[in-house]
């Protein structure tokens, strides 16, 4: 039996399991090459190999020993901060993977933006920020109001929105406090180094999907909702309910940004807004979505795994034939919904999890906070807020929206 090697796993329960499940499903053991022991329940995970995988060398050499002794069909990720991992070991391997120089544009948002620069109106003014200078330089140059984030970020971690009435030397000193890498090892890639760029008015949207061949595969559009301060991913729905040719627009623009950066053999998750001058990229990313899109929304949405075709290119098997229009044939609307706090302090108690479970159309609810653990907002942590996560079914956004509504009444978190 040939084997799958993961390169860490999500950080959600739940999430983290459907990409073990679907490659199971089509007959592969999974080695999960990690930092540490996720503690998944026994049979799951047929190998692991612990290693510092920020050590790209030590994690790349203790690939290539395993795949001496075991038929390894493909290599993956499902966060940004492997992707250009996956990229050496592929190369390594000699896997179908992205290329190096490509999953190296989709780490560093600096380097995407300046290599689809060339594309007319398709990504918001900016400029690389390397100091406090460059930024008061840069806020000139873009206006405000506009996003400052580093290049090398994820999970919405570090975007500040800059405005009028924003203290910008403040700004910088949270920003180089938010993104230490002695706080969080994620940004010892790029780290102090950041990206200036247009605010773009309008709603947001991502798309997902796969290149292989050279060929781009799109499950559909999203529609998705952030804060507004500082940009925390809290809801998803699919498939979007923008008009025919919003949509259009939006996967011609995907298709030729993708193309650009040379991606194959990977999935991609892009992000952008809908504008008044037309669809504007925020971002894209060579690895799938997270927030239970990739693997709940899409898949509930359509009855059809998105995982497991994400897998077959990884492994190289053809899916021209096979691929199906997850959006078009998707008959209901599908949701990941994030409850967050909107204040500091300890939880002492929760209610209503139970009462939020009788809803049928509430696939699951997962508390994110546990009682006695403290919840910290933005700026001061970026992941604090967060209390719980839900995947949520319905006829239509409005109909999702009213069972959202109901859920947050029912569900009742007291922090003191």
């Amino acid at each position: 039996m040939e084997t799958l090697l993961y390169v860490n796993i999500r950080g959600y329960k739940v999430e983290r399991l459907k990409p073990i499940y679907a490659a199971k499903k089509l007959g592969y053991k999974i080695t999960l090459l990690a930092d540490k022991d996720p503690g998944l329940d026994k049979g799951l995970i047929d190998d692991l190999i612990i290693v510092d995988t920020y050590d790209i060398e030590a994690s790349v050499q203790a690939s290539i020993e395993y795949a001496k002794n075991h038929s390894v069909a493909g290599v993956l990720t499902w966060a940004d901060k492997d992707v250009e991992l996956v990229a050496r070991i592929g190369e390594e391997l000699g896997l179908r993977t992205i290329n190096r120089e490509s999953a190296k544009k989709a780490r560093n948002k600096y380097l995407m933006r300046d290599a689809l620069s060339q594309i007319e109106g398709l990504c918001p003014k900016y400029r690389h920020v390397l100091s406090f200078s460059d930024l008061q330089q840069a806020v000139k140059e873009v206006g405000i109001p506009g996003i400052f984030k580093p290049v090398g970020g994820a999970g919405s971690k570090g975007i500040f929105k800059i405005d009028e009435n924003t203290n910008v030397e403040e700004t910088y000193r949270l920003m180089l406090e938010t993104t230490s890498p002695e706080e969080d090892k994620t940004f010892s890639y790029y780290p102090n180094e950041y990206i200036y760029e247009e605010y773009l008015e309008g709603p947001e949207v991502s798309i997902d999907g796969v290149v292989q061949d050279h060929i781009v595969y799109m499950t559909g559009v999203a529609d998705n909702l952030v804060s507004e301060d500082y940009s925390l991913d809290y809801m998803e729905i699919f498939p979007s309910e923008k008009d025919d040719e919003t949509i259009k627009e939006i996967k011609r623009s995907t298709k030729t940004a993708v193309k650009e950066l040379g991606f194959n053999d990977c999935s991609f998750h892009l992000e952008g807004r809908v504008t008044k001058e037309g669809f504007k990229m925020l971002e894209v990313a060579a690895r799938p979505a997270g927030g239970f899109i990739a693997s709940h929304v899409i898949e509930n949405a359509s009855g059809i795994s998105y995982i497991e075709f994400i897998i077959k290119v990884a492994v190289g098997e053809n899916i021209q034939d096979s691929w199906p229009e997850f959006d078009k044939i998707s008959n209901q609307s599908v949701c990941h919904y994030e409850v967050l706090a909107n204040e500091e302090g300890v939880i002492t108690n929760i209610r209503g999890l139970d009462d939020v479970m009788e809803d049928e159309d509430v696939i699951f609810i997962i508390p994110v906070k546990q009682i006695n653990e403290e919840v910290v907002l933005p700026p001061k942590d970026f992941e604090s807020s967060y209390l719980a996560t839900a995947i949520i079914r319905g006829k239509g956004y409005s109909e999702v929206k009213k069972k959202i509504d109901r859920l947050e009444n029912k569900l009742d978190y007291t922090i003191q």
